[in-house]
């Protein structure tokens, strides 16, 4: 079958993203014998017209959406991106008759039905779509129903078919995404963005927020780290400058975590390395020393709160003492560090936000601190059950709209005072809507053609001064102002 695979990411800020599960989804459903091509939308100034460029070029049986994800995830500024997956939708019926299915990471069992609805479609991947696409293909290839085959979603009239996805437990099997094949590197260099690896796939953590477990399964599936050697290894050919880690979490399990970094040290590449997601959990003397001579240059740590009371109720599986542990741990890494904090939620007081800026102030003057107010209220999470329970959130909300629980004894404002008083720098920090501000694609480039070393956040101390230099105000303090 000819076959059109469209990434509808098109958001650039706070960075490009290669899309990593399209291409690898566009390679198995060519070693399956099917003429695929791929339309990336990332950057694209004028998306219908490049969809109805690429399906006259590929005239599709099928074409499949990527969907990433369903809005911003910014409680300060929110931004739904189901507009622009309509809006591409309705380019490709008025293109042509093929089927349209839906897949990628913002295709979560709990909204599958409702987001089909929404676009007018009526199939869908939950979960990975490596062997689950093939297979539908397959079936309609042969003019049968795809309803029953795993992580297949299907609407028939007033019916709706969801068929649980069976994950892969030889990762070893899977093809190679070969980005160099489907996608415009060229354009990615320019923005300095990171080639994504995985070590794994699969959550072992219950965070109470997250949909990781739900998309990928509850488990470790780790990749050989040989073979994540030599995806490390490929950088140098693409010309992308830095390797990002894409795991749920890094640095668990902790053997695993050492061995891959043991065979990147020996395959001895040399490109730096990074990661978004580094788990407190995991910052042990053996995995940061690892981390170490493998080349890691920029680490964000996933903190979340500095509140035992929080960790618990987030369900993050690890305390303050963890985190302590890590912070002194990870003074022997030589790497920019960026710590994440998830504020606002369930059971947040005075208390714990106190708790948490004592945590930050006690954090080395390098390091770098990004707070987030508010959390998403994904479908099918375990937040919202409890929500649900505790008659906080109506059950029929699909929530395909950004929705976001924020504590309703403490505010943003008070979190910016709090921190505005401390002694942590303040530009050192920054908040999570500040990673919209639209001349950060600007900025990217000329950080990758002056030759500076990503990733951009490295730089927020340095952007936070030149923003304020005509005026004695950090933001911290314009947000408790306003």
């Amino acid at each position: 079958m000819n076959v059109l695979i469209i990434n509808t990411n098109q958001e650039q800020v706070p960075c490009s993203l290669l899309p990593l599960g399209a291409c690898l989804v566009a390679s198995a459903t060519e070693a399956a014998g099917h003429h695929v091509q791929l339309l990336d939308l990332c950057g694209a100034r004028a998306p219908v017209t490049a969809v109805a460029a690429a399906i006259q070029g590929a005239h599709p049986e099928v074409i499949g959406l990527s969907v990433r994800n369903l809005d911003n995830g910014v409680a300060g500024a929110p931004k739904s991106y189901l507009p622009e997956l309509r809006t591409i939708v309705e380019a490709c019926r008025q293109y042509t008759k093929a089927e349209i299915v839906l897949g990628g990471s913002a295709v979560l069992p709990a909204a599958a039905e409702p987001l089909l609805r929404s676009v007018g479609c009526r199939l869908a991947i939950c979960g990975e779509g490596e062997h689950a696409f093939p297979a539908l293909l397959a079936a309609l290839e042969r003019g049968q129903s795809a309803a029953g085959i795993p992580g297949v979603v299907v609407i028939d009239n007033e019916s709706v078919k969801i068929t649980p996805s069976h994950a892969c437990t030889e990762l070893s099997t899977l093809p190679d995404a070969n980005l160099d094949r489907w996608l415009d590197l060229a354009y990615y260099r320019r923005f300095d963005a990171a080639l994504p690896v995985q070590s794994k796939r699969g959550c072992a953590f219950r965070c109470t927020y997250c949909t990781y477990p739900l998309l990928e399964g509850a488990a470790w599936r780790l990749h050989p780290p040989e073979a994540v050697a030599e995806e490390v290894a490929k950088a140098r050919a693409t010309g992308l400058r830095m390797v990002d880690f894409v795991d749920s979490v890094f640095g668990v399990p902790a053997a695993h975590t050492v061995a891959c970094c043991e065979a990147i040290a020996r395959g001895g590449s040399g490109i730096p390395l990074s990661t978004m997601d580094l788990s407190p959990a995991g910052c042990t003397p053996e995995v940061v020393a690892a981390m170490a001579t493998a080349g890691f240059s920029a680490v964000g740590i996933s903190a979340e709160s500095g509140s035992d009371a929080m960790l618990r109720r987030l369900g993050k599986g690890f305390g303050t003492d963890d985190l302590r542990r890590a912070a002194r741990n990870l003074r022997a890494l030589p790497a920019k560090k960026l710590w994440f904090f998830l504020l606002g939620g369930p059971g947040e007081t005075e208390a714990t936000l106190r708790e948490t800026i004592r945590f930050i102030e006690g954090l080395p003057a390098t390091d770098l601190v990004m707070i987030s107010y508010g959390i998403r209220i994904l479908p099918g999470t375990l937040l919202q059950t409890e929500l649900i329970r505790d008659g906080v959130l109506e059950e029929y909300d699909d929530l395909l709209q950004p929705i976001f629980y924020q504590s309703p004894t403490t505010s943003v404002e008070r979190v910016a005072r709090l921190l505005a008083a401390s002694v942590f720098p303040m530009a050192n920090v920054v908040m999570l809507h500040d990673g919209g501000h639209p001349l950060l694609p600007v900025l990217q480039r000329v950080i990758a053609w002056l030759g500076l070393q990503p990733p951009y956040w490295r730089y927020v101390p340095c952007w936070n001064r030149l923003r304020n230099f005509h005026k004695d105000v950090w933001p911290c303090e314009r947000w408790m102002r306003s």
